[in-house]
């Protein structure tokens, strides 16, 4: 192992510590695709809302600043996927120290979504309920309508 400017971090790792790095190299590479494609689907989706004659840029843009951040989480996944491979066969602790802040990057961005994503969710809720319109009535007013 190489001693830089790391040298409080140093990793030893038996097999079953490198099995479980590799299993996360993995699932790193599997959800940072999944990701990717998703925010490709979703700025895919997003592009015809831009150049629609109906008005709907006001869907498009934030659909598009998602898509990227979608597709930027999927790309710091694979990029710790490839980080820790790296870190298992050069016995690299940059390489180990840089896939764990990419990992942190994901976990912060994602938080972040949830988060952004439950607030977007109740200002929903809200104003439908402020219209009226949030939670329609299930059963009509004039029971004597009832058609089967």
């Amino acid at each position: 192992m190489s001693t830089g400017s790391f040298t409080s971090l140093q990793f030893h790792l038996d097999s079953t510590g490198r099995e479980s790095l590799t299993k996360l190299s993995r699932w790193a590479k599997i959800l940072g695709t999944i990701n990717v494609v998703l925010g490709g689907f979703n700025g895919a989706f997003a592009i015809p809302l831009l150049f629609g004659e109906r008005g709907l840029t006001v869907l498009a843009i934030p659909s598009m600043f998602f898509a990227g951040i979608l597709i930027y989480m999927g790309l710091q996944l694979t990029g710790a996927s490839s980080n820790l491979r790296f870190a298992l066969m050069n016995e690299s602790d940059k390489g180990f120290a840089d896939a764990i802040e990419k990992i942190q990057k994901f976990f912060f961005l994602s938080a972040t979504l949830y988060l952004v994503g439950i607030f977007l969710l109740f200002i929903m809720m809200g104003l439908g309920m402020l219209s009226g319109t949030g939670f329609p009535d299930i059963a009509p007013a004039d029971p004597s309508v009832i058609s089967i």
